[in-house]
C-alpha cells in the first residue's frame, strides 16, 4: 500500500498551530504547553492531536501583557510610609536636641 504524502494540515481559519503561536508570543513551545496546564497565557483548543491558537486570543493576551490592568486590591492594601527615624550617635543626639521645642 502506498504511503500518503506528508502535507502539513492547515490550521482552522483564524488560528495558528502551536509552533506559530510560539513565534508570535516569543515563548517556547514547552512554555506554551506549561501555560496551558497552569491556565495561563492564550487559551488553545485541541484539533485532533494538535493545539490550535486563535490569533485573536494571542493578540488579546499580548495586549494584556503590555498593558496590565491595575490591581484594585493591591492599591488599597498599601501602608503609608514609615516616619523617618534619626540614627543613633552623638551628632544625631545633638540634632534631636535641636529639634525639640524649648520648655
Amino acid at each position: 500500500m502506498p504511503r500518503l504524502a506528508k502535507v502539513p494540515t492547515p490550521p482552522p481559519p483564524g488560528c495558528v498551530w502551536i509552533k506559530e503561536a510560539s513565534r508570535l508570543t516569543g515563548l517556547s513551545v514547552k512554555t506554551l504547553h506549561n501555560y496551558r496546564h497552569l491556565d495561563k497565557g492564550p487559551k488553545p483548543f485541541p484539533v485532533g492531536r494538535k493545539l490550535a491558537y486563535p490569533v485573536e486570543r494571542i493578540e488579546a493576551w499580548l495586549d494584556e501583557q503590555r498593558n496590565p490592568a491595575p490591581d484594585a486590591a493591591a492599591a488599597h492594601s498599601s501602608r503609608p510610609p514609615e516616619p523617618r527615624r534619626l540614627p543613633h550617635g552623638p551628632a544625631q543626639t545633638r540634632a534631636r536636641r535641636d529639634l525639640k521645642p524649648a520648655a
